[in-house]
């Protein structure tokens, strides 16, 4: 199996008010191997205070308990649940929830498109406590030739497949300082306790719309059996949603990335660009992403069953 079937996606972005630890699976994660090294890239914890006052800090910084309950803000444990993954009643909850989306691969610097990327994530959810939310998810993700549109089988001789998690289970915890961490509880790919800690910033603009960003940067050795050196990237994720769950606006996500994307670039150069949004069942995802998981990957079409995951509920 190629490098390129072999990395994985995730558009699984929790937010917080607060410094949270949290760990990611990205869609370009090395493997479990990589993971077995217990390398952690460095002890610092990255924050703004290490740099110079930004005139834009008010805007990111999330605003205190105090602010948060006079200016009456809604849970950002609760609507990430209901956004995510459809959790709770009323406006915004789904017993199924789909993250559907497209974008590019380039080249850096040159901008050279190299590839159109596109696919979804089916997830369910399973509350476990007040503070404790499972998300059980699967997800797939083609890269098309930028001129012909198709599924590309191949890149410079070598193999290119989809990126695809057959099942995955993530943990949502709301902590005593009301921030949200996660855990990866089963996966084909993980970077627990690989990252540094980073703040995920989530910020109400007007009385709905909630803005959420979080930063994603990894800088891990590579087994030397996979070839040695060190797999580097950078990512920054931000949803907006309106928490009014209105039907005519969906929740939205668009995912920036630099990083090495085999087998088109190996040397932690290539750029992407994904903007992604929500619908709520398999109809409404477009026509030919159906008509290709109808065509070779049907149980794609629903989040996997209790049985088909490894971790007991």
């Amino acid at each position: 199996m190629s490098i390129g079937a072999r990395i994985a996606s995730s558009l699984l972005i929790i937010y917080s008010g607060r410094v949270v630890n949290v760990f990611f699976s990205t869609a370009f994660s090395p493997s479990t191997g990589f993971h077995d090294a217990h390398t952690r890239p460095t002890a610092k914890s990255y924050t703004n205070g290490d740099l110079p006052p930004s005139p834009f800090t008010n805007i990111w910084d999330p605003p205190s308990s105090k602010q948060q309950t006079s200016q009456q803000n809604p849970d950002p444990f609760e609507v990430w649940g209901k956004m995510r993954l459809g959790l709770g009643t009323g406006p915004g909850s789904s017993p199924t929830v789909f993250w559907v989306g497209q974008g590019a691969l380039y080249e850096g610097y040159s901008g050279k498109q190299l590839a159109i990327f596109e696919g979804f994530d089916v997830a369910r959810a399973v509350s476990l406590g007040d503070d404790h939310v499972r998300q059980i998810s699967r997800k797939v993700f083609w890269f098309r030739d930028p001129v012909t549109e198709e599924i590309m089988t191949d890149y410079e001789g070598e193999t290119v497949r989809p990126i695809m998690y057959d099942s995955q289970v993530i943990d949502y915890h709301r902590a005593e300082d009301g921030s949200i961490t996660y855990s990866v509880e089963s996966s084909k790919r993980a970077l627990k306790d690989a990252l540094p800690q980073m703040k995920v910033a989530s910020r109400m603009v007007g009385p709905h719309q909630m803005m959420i960003n979080v930063p994603v940067f990894i800088d891990i050795p590579i087994a030397e059996e996979r070839g040695g050196g060190r797999y580097q990237a950078w990512e920054f994720y931000d949803y907006n949603v309106d928490t009014s769950f209105p039907t005519d606006r969906p929740p939205t996500a668009v995912w920036s990335r630099q990083g090495s994307v085999p087998p088109f670039n190996l040397d932690s150069q290539a750029v992407l660009k994904f903007s992604g949004h929500r619908v709520d069942s398999y109809d409404e995802l477009p026509d030919r992403m159906r008509m290709e998981v109808d065509r070779a990957y049907p149980h794609f079409n629903q989040p996997p069953k209790d049985e088909d995951i490894g971790v007991r509920l």
